[in-house]
C-alpha cells in the first residue's frame, strides 16, 4: 500500500514538473514545428499603373470612363495640339526647302564640273595648236615644201622662155605684116605675167630656205603663252567643284537640321495622345476636359487585369516547405471556391517578427518572411480576401 502511494505521489510530481515546464517555456520551437496546417491569409493585389502626359497642356478629350476595361494601345486622353499642328506646317515647308536647296547645289556640281573640264580639254588643244605654230616658224619650212617650192620656180621659168619667145615671133610676123597688132599686145601680156609668177616663185622659195621671221616667232611665242594662261585659268575653274561640294555638304547638313525638328514636332503631337499600355480596366481618373495639366500629373489610373497577386507572411519554421515555382491551391471565402497559385519569390529577409520574445524562460522571436503568390485566375479582383492552408503556418496559439 506503500509502496503504491509512492508511485502516484512520484508520478503527480512529474505530471506536475511537465506542466509546469510547459507554462514555463510556452510555444517554442517543437510546438511551432509540430503545428497542424492553419490558413494564412492575404488580399489580392494588383499592378496600377498611373498614366500622364510628357508635357503640359489643355485636355482636349478623355475617352474612357472609371471602370470601363481597356485594351493596350487604347486611346486614354489627348491634349489640345492647334499649335503644334501649325509649328509642323512650317517644319514642313523648311524640310522641303531644305531638300530643294540641296537638289540647287547638287546640279550646280554637275553644270560647274562639266563645263570647267569642257574648258580644260579646249584650252589644252589651244596650247597643242599655238606649240606647234611656234615649232614650224622656229624651224622653218619642211623639205618637202622647199621641194614644191623649187619645182613651182623652174615651172615659171620655163613658162617665162615660152612666153618670151613667143613675143620675139609676134614682133617678126608684125613687121612682115603677117598679124594685127593686138596679137603682140597679148603676147607681152602673158610675158609680163610669166615674169611675175617667175618672181613670186623665187621669193617664196627663197623664204622658206631662210625661215620665218623674228616676229613671226615672236607671235607665236606670245600665242602659246595665252593659250597657257587660258589652261591654267581652266585648270583653276576646276577649284570651283570644290567648293559647289561644300555647298552640296552645307545643303545635306540643311536637310538634316529640318527633317530632325519636324520629327521633333511629330514626337511631341504624338505626346499629346495618352495610351494604355496594358490591358486592364481603368481605376480612376482625375481630370475633366478642358483643363490645365502640367507634365507628369497622373491624368488615370489603369488596374492591369495580368499579374494579381497575394502576399502572404511565412513563419520561419514553414518557410522550408515552400520554395518559388511551387504550384499551390488557395481558397478565396468571397466565392466559395479554390484557385491556383504559383510561388514567385520569396524574401530573402525577414520582414518582421510574428511573435515577440517575452521575459519568460525560453521565449525568442519568431520571424516572418514575405511570399508573393501569382494567382492562376487573372479574374480575381484586388482586394478580395484569400487563404493560404500551409503546414506549421501558426504559432501556436
Amino acid at each position: 500500500m506503500n509502496k503504491k502511494r509512492a508511485w502516484i505521489g512520484m508520478a503527480g510530481f512529474v505530471a506536475g514538473i511537465a506542466v509546469l515546464g510547459t507554462f514555463l517555456l510556452g510555444p517554442g520551437i517543437g510546438n511551432v514545428a509540430g503545428h497542424s496546417a492553419q490558413s494564412l491569409t492575404g488580399v489580392v493585389e494588383g499592378t496600377e499603373v498611373d498614366l500622364s502626359f510628357k508635357m503640359g497642356g489643355s485636355i482636349e478629350q478623355i475617352s474612357v470612363a472609371e471602370g470601363d476595361e481597356v485594351k493596350a494601345g487604347q486611346l486614354i486622353a489627348t491634349l489640345s495640339s492647334e499649335e503644334l499642328l501649325a509649328k509642323k506646317e512650317q517644319a514642313q515647308g523648311a524640310y522641303r526647302l531644305a531638300q530643294v536647296k540641296l537638289e540647287q547645289a547638287k546640279k550646280g556640281v554637275a553644270l560647274t564640273d562639266s563645263s570647267s573640264s569642257a574648258q580644260v580639254d579646249q584650252a589644252q588643244a589651244v596650247v597643242a595648236s599655238a606649240k606647234a605654230q611656234l615649232e614650224a616658224n622656229k624651224n622653218g619650212a619642211r623639205q618637202e615644201e622647199i621641194a614644191q617650192l623649187k619645182a613651182k620656180l623652174q615651172a615659171a621659168q620655163t613658162a617665162r622662155e615660152i612666153a618670151a619667145t613667143n613675143l620675139e615671133r609676134m614682133n617678126k610676123l608684125l613687121a612682115e605684116g603677117a598679124i594685127p597688132q593686138v596679137k603682140v599686145e597679148e603676147a607681152q601680156m602673158q610675158m609680163d605675167k610669166a615674169e611675175a609668177e617667175l618672181k613670186a616663185a623665187d621669193e617664196q622659195l627663197k623664204m622658206a630656205q631662210s625661215g620665218a621671221r623674228r616676229e613671226q616667232v615672236d607671235a607665236a611665242q606670245a600665242q602659246l603663252d595665252q593659250a597657257k594662261a587660258a589652261y591654267d585659268q581652266a585648270v583653276a575653274g576646276r577649284g570651283q567643284v570644290g567648293l559647289k561640294q561644300l555647298d552640296v555638304q552645307s545643303a545635306e547638313a540643311g536637310v538634316q537640321q529640318a527633317k530632325g525638328a519636324l520629327e521633333e514636332i511629330e514626337a511631341y503631337l504624338n505626346n499629346t495622345k495618352l495610351t494604355s499600355p496594358v490591358d486592364g480596366v481603368v481605376k480612376s481618373i482625375a481630370v475633366q476636359k478642358g483643363e490645365l495639366v502640367s507634365q507628369g500629373f497622373t491624368v488615370a489610373t489603369i488596374q492591369a487585369k495580368a499579374d494579381h497577386y497575394v502576399k502572404f507572411y511565412v513563419n520561419e519554421f514553414a518557410l522550408g516547405t515552400v520554395k518559388a515555382g511551387d504550384t499551390v491551391k488557395l481558397y478565396v471565402p468571397a466565392l466559395n471556391q479554390e484557385v491556383e497559385g504559383k510561388v514567385a519569390t520569396i524574401a530573402p529577409a525577414a520582414d518582421f517578427a510574428v511573435k515577440k520574445a517575452t521575459q519568460e524562460l525560453g521565449d525568442r522571436d519568431i520571424r516572418a518572411f514575405a511570399v508573393k503568390v501569382i494567382l492562376a485566375d487573372a479574374n480575381i479582383r484586388p482586394g478580395i480576401t484569400v487563404e493560404w492552408g500551409l503546414e506549421g503556418a501558426g504559432f501556436g496559439e
